[in-house]
């Protein structure tokens, strides 16, 4: 048995991929666009190059995700990504790219149960939580 989520994007699934590949280590498995499916037929020619599926590996955990049309997005909400992160260095680092363009709802500091702890919705409006435990 295996555990992984799934996110929804705006038409940005790709570059987020690539992203989360560059700047938080992950591995990405497929990339299937629209066009190299089944599904070319039916969708719309602006629409051909967005992902229709995607799966990254990020410290052993699968991502997976997929374009949806504008008028059937909505921005993730309820849930956040934790990061379990090793070091109070690291906390900083991948704080300063996830938060580029996106939102700070939390800029890292210690708390009660953390030696580094932030909380930021990246450009891609995939919200984030980032943990460096005692």
């Amino acid at each position: 048995m295996g555990l992984s989520f799934h996110i929804n994007f705006n038409g940005q699934c790709r570059a987020a991929f690539e992203y989360y590949a560059q700047n938080l280590g992950g591995i990405i498995g497929t990339m299937l666009s629209y066009k190299d499916s089944p599904a070319a037929a039916s969708a719309a020619h602006d629409w051909q190059d967005k992902i229709l599926h995607a799966n990254i590996n990020i410290a052993g955990v699968e991502l997976a995700g997929a374009d949806l049309r504008p008028e059937d997005y909505q921005k993730p909400r309820g849930f956040y990504v934790l990061l379990g992160i090793n070091s109070a260095a690291e906390v900083n680092s991948i704080f300063n790219a996830l938060c580029l363009d996106g939102t700070i709802i939390l800029a890292p500091q210690k708390t009660f149960w953390s030696k580094n702890y932030a909380i930021v919705v990246d450009r891609f409006g995939v919200p984030w939580k980032i943990n460096c435990g005692d």
